[in-house]
């Protein structure tokens, strides 16, 4: 098999978390199509975005929450979703979460930093530390007393929420405020295969700068769905105009 992944992508990420946990051997492509335009990502995903898994027979799986019900009904063990149904319910709210809600958080909030002139910077900062803040609360109801987000066992939701959380550092957010997440941070980052990824994402990060991150080759950023909704639902609509009429924004499956 072979994942086209991404370092710093919180869909790869959890997608290549899963398959170390499970053991299964395959082959990593780095790609982002947004920014290095190599063509192979776009003929495996008309969306030209990681995650794509790519069979041995040649066949796709795209969509890293598709991918990981996948791998867990081919390969069940180790398993990574809750055996009780309703447990496993959660634990795709909680994967929800994280995809759209985090990740829109901290969208905003870093294009404020990559906007630096724009008006509305500072402001896109502020709301993403308090929305992120928001979410980390959710978090610390949904652990309550337990090792992990979904019981005594490492899930799926696991695995999607430490792809986010360790943002609040960087939001200079205190994790003291929330405790039961912060000692649930330090299990996760005790595990070898979450240890490793967050080791990647950090040295992806350190080679670029964070407008080399966001921005394709002509000056485009890779907006999508719940990416946008957010600026528009904190009011920030005259930034998003002026990044769509500027031709800033590039949206799949028009990734050319």
């Amino acid at each position: 098999m072979k994942l086209f992944t991404f370092a710093t992508s919180p869909y790869a990420r959890k997608v290549r978390m899963a398959l170390e946990l499970k053991g299964i051997a395959c082959e990593m492509v780095e790609r982002c199509y947004s920014l290095d335009r190599k063509p192979d990502l776009r003929e495996v995903s008309e969306r030209a975005e990681v995650p794509v898994l790519v069979l041995d027979d040649g066949r796709t799986i795209a969509d890293s929450t598709v991918i990981c019900e996948y791998l867990e009904d081919a390969y069940p063990r180790p398993p990574l979703f809750p055996a009780d149904a309703f447990e496993r319910a959660r634990m795709r709210t909680i994967d929800e979460l994280c995809d759209r809600a985090f990740d829109a958080t901290a969208f905003g909030y870093l294009l404020g930093k990559v906007r630096p002139a724009a008006p509305e910077a500072k402001a896109m900062q502020d709301a993403g530390r308090a929305e992120f803040g928001t979410l980390l609360e959710r978090l610390e109801r949904e652990l309550d007393e337990r090792e992990f987000l979904c019981g005594d066992a490492l899930s799926i939701a696991d695995l999607g929420a430490i792809c986010h959380v360790p943002m609040a550092h960087l939001m200079r957010l205190r994790m003291s405020e929330y405790p039961r997440l912060a000692k649930w941070e330090k299990r996760m980052l005790a595990i070898p295969a979450v240890a490793a990824d967050l080791e990647r994402a950090r040295a992806a990060m350190a080679a670029v700068s964070l407008a080399q991150e966001f921005e394709g080759p002509d000056g485009r950023i890779h907006w999508r769905d719940s990416r946008l909704e957010w600026p528009i639902r904190h009011g920030f609509v005259d930034f998003v105009a002026r990044e769509f009429h500027t031709g800033k924004m590039m949206f799949p499956p028009d990734a050319s």
